[in-house]
């Protein structure tokens, strides 16, 4: 992480201090993250003001803040027009002194198990940062470039991106190496307008690399050819076709088999699905990029395990298995769930909760769920929230709907199945994870 004297800090953000010198051992923009020695910044939004929280930063044993204006604290102050530019140009200087090579993720779908799955390849055998839970915005980057280790020889970084702009932007701080879409689709095409512009907006990603970086690129995206048109930089692809760098060899779907550069993959992965054929077949090919060995790729990939609520083998219910996929939805995502859903052990039975920052497509994409549901046979469908009633209305037999998620669970603890397969989904403000808490506080056995 970072380790800096205050003057230094002050030179690099072009503001003034007051107070005596002091080196700073990390950053926060949390007062009640700090740990002793950390600078705490001191960031404004439209319903927050950090300057209101800079005593108790110092109470929790910041060295020092970083304010706007100056603040009655008895530690040095760094005092500039803007903390959260500001908190930017440090990341940005500290990560030049590391000189570590940057790889940047984004999509609409897996960026954090492409990132968790390459963070495990790579350290295999190099020192490798990866971005921390989803620090992937105009705060969370600059925080977790400073978190960094100069010894470190990778760093991961996941991207998110809320409008068209913002991939630009944070590619502008992170400078990297090399990067991947991982995927388009109509996740949070609410706020973006459209899937075209959702395409756009991800495929900045690309627009910020040199001559010298590598794009990779997933050949069976619709937009491919367009991220492809506007390169400057080399790239490598991945896909299913025969002509690409990495070739994906569809299989069951618990396992990843793709052929590259004369050699072959062939190992069972621990989470299911096709699109998770993808996001290894991803990592695949950035490590071929990075040289990395096929030992060090089939090693990581076989220990890796998914984050908790991405398509989570929970364990068996009374007999029935239960998988966790609650972490968030959108509909490419939870079609993906249908599938994998589909191949799973009947009866089955969807718990399917709101799909968010949908827009004016919210009532149409939900009907699509019930109408996918429908069409792979799914048994029953259960279903909460707002939406509930527009994925019944094409799931035309053993579909319910819910209000709330409290009902959900009284449903499925009174007339839970004798066997077969449960799978939850909803978007992250659902909070269908208190589905999977309240069975598994009965039973639950592995």
């Amino acid at each position: 992480m970072i380790k800096m004297n205050l003057h230094q800090i002050c030179a690099i953000v072009g503001g003034r201090m007051a107070g005596k010198e002091a080196r700073v051992s990390g950053v926060s923009t949390d007062s009640r993250q700090i740990t002793p020695g950390q600078l705490f910044v001191a960031l404004k939004g439209k319903n927050y003001n950090g300057e209101d929280f800079c005593a108790q930063a110092v109470s929790r044993g910041a060295v020092a803040v970083m304010v706007s204006q100056a603040v009655e604290v008895d530690v040095p102050q760094i005092i500039c027009d803007n903390t959260l530019e500001a908190l930017t140009a440090v990341a940005k200087a500290w990560l030049h002194l590391c000189q570590v090579k940057v790889i940047a993720v984004t999509g609409s779908n897996g960026k954090t198990t492409v990132k968790n799955m390459l963070h495990a390849v790579l350290s295999q055998s190099h020192r490798c940062f990866v971005t921390p839970g989803n620090l992937n915005n105009e705060i969370g980057v600059p925080l977790s470039l400073l978190e960094i280790d100069p010894k470190d020889e990778f760093a991961v970084i996941e991207m998110g991106a809320a409008k068209k702009g913002d991939i630009a932007y944070l590619t502008s701080i992170a400078e990297p190496d090399i990067a991947l879409v991982n995927n388009v689709s109509n996740a949070h095409v609410g706020r973006f307008g459209s899937v075209e512009n959702i395409a756009q907006g991800k495929g900045e990603i690309y627009q910020a690399l040199s001559a010298q970086g590598i794009a990779i690129i997933n050949q069976d995206d619709f937009f491919a050819p367009q991220w492809q048109e506007k390169l400057v930089s080399e790239s490598l692809c991945f896909g299913i076709t025969a002509n690409v760098d990495v070739r994906l060899i569809l299989s069951e779907t618990s396992r990843l088999q793709c052929e590259f550069d004369g050699q072959r993959i062939d190992i069972g992965l621990s989470v299911l699905g096709r699109h998770n054929q993808y996001n290894a077949c991803a990592v695949v090919t950035i490590a071929y990029a990075l040289g990395i060995s096929v030992a060090d790729i089939e090693k990581g990939l076989r220990i890796f395990k998914p984050a908790p609520g991405r398509m989570e083998m929970v364990g068996q219910l009374k007999g029935v298995t239960v998988v966790n996929d609650s972490y968030n939805a959108n509909l490419a995502s939870s079609k993906a769930a249908i599938d994998v859903l589909h191949c799973m052990p009947k009866p089955t039975m969807l718990v399917m909760g709101d799909m968010a920052e949908l827009g004016v497509f919210a009532n149409q994409m939900h009907q699509d769920i019930g109408a996918y549901a429908e069409e792979k046979g799914i048994d029953q469908v259960i279903a909460v929230g707002r939406y509930a009633s527009f994925i019944c209305e094409k799931k035309v037999s053993g579909c319910q709907t819910y209000e709330e998620i409290a009902e959900v669970i009284d449903a499925l603890k009174s007339e839970w199945p004798e066997k077969g397969t449960v799978l939850i989904k909803g978007s992250r403000g659902m909070g269908m994870e208190r589905v999977v808490g309240a069975l598994f506080n009965e039973e639950v056995t592995e």
